[in-house]
């Protein structure tokens, strides 16, 4: 019958986690070197594509907050609403 050391025992349990924890190391190193990248399209088309993403839209329309600046709304002391707006 052989005989153990304990300090054998903690060293082997020390050696078995260390090389788990290499061999975790190993293959997520792998699993994130082989993800695949990103394909661009080629060509103009892909290039229009990819500029058109990072430009910010600008509104055209000028008339959408136009200030009320009708003089007789202000003068207008009886504050008389028309119907046909």
């Amino acid at each position: 019958m052989v005989v153990e050391e304990p300090s054998s025992k903690k060293t082997l349990y020390i050696s078995i986690v260390a090389a788990l924890i290499l061999i975790g190391g190993i293959i997520w190193y792998w699993s994130q070197k082989s993800a695949p990248e990103p394909v661009e399209p080629a060509g103009a088309v892909g290039a229009a594509e990819t500029l058109s993403e990072s430009v910010p839209e600008i509104k055209t329309n000028l008339g959408e907050k136009v200030p009320e600046v009708n003089p007789l709304d202000r003068a207008n002391p009886f504050k008389y609403k028309n119907p046909l707006r």
